[in-house]
């Protein structure tokens, strides 16, 4: 062993931190409005994405169109999914029905389907899911309500 190494384990032996990182921060957890957000922003572009190379497809080659395909049909999965595990807890009372067959759709799937197929239904369950957050209050309206004044 050289002097360094040698070093480096006495200094690891004697210091203890009894559980702690003293030069850590006490770094708050995400507001849970800031999450679902974050998640919807990032399925909202997802959708977009998949529906854009789904619109230009003659101007691709096969391979390249299945691949970005499957790319985006999988981040939708791994956002829905998600925003499911984030929001499924306070729902599941509400809409029993509803959250059973969106996790059904979600994490048994159907092997072997159609990628664009599987993905609509994925798009029309995330709709339907974002209706019910609406209804329950976890989205606000992002309609703005301008007053008459100002028209």
């Amino acid at each position: 062993m050289d002097q360094e190494t040698t070093r480096d384990q006495t200094r690891g032996e004697e210091e203890n931190y009894a559980g702690e990182y003293l030069d850590l921060p006490d770094i708050p957890h995400p507001d849970t409005d800031n999450v679902l957000y974050s998640i919807l922003s990032s399925l909202n572009q997802n959708i977009a994405d998949f529906y854009t190379y789904l619109k230009f497809k003659n101007y691709l080659s096969e391979d390249q169109l299945n691949f970005e395909l499957l790319k985006r049909s999988m981040s939708i999965h791994r956002d829905f999914a998600a925003l499911f595990l984030h929001t499924k807890e306070e729902l599941v009372l509400i809409y029993p029905e509803f959250i059973g067959v969106t996790e059904k759709l979600l994490f048994k799937g159907e092997v072997g389907k159609d990628c664009i197929k599987f993905t609509h239904k994925i798009c029309k369950a995330i709709n339907d899911y974002k209706i019910a957050l609406h209804r329950e209050g976890y989205l606000p309206d992002f309609k703005r309500q301008l007053p008459l004044t100002e028209i």
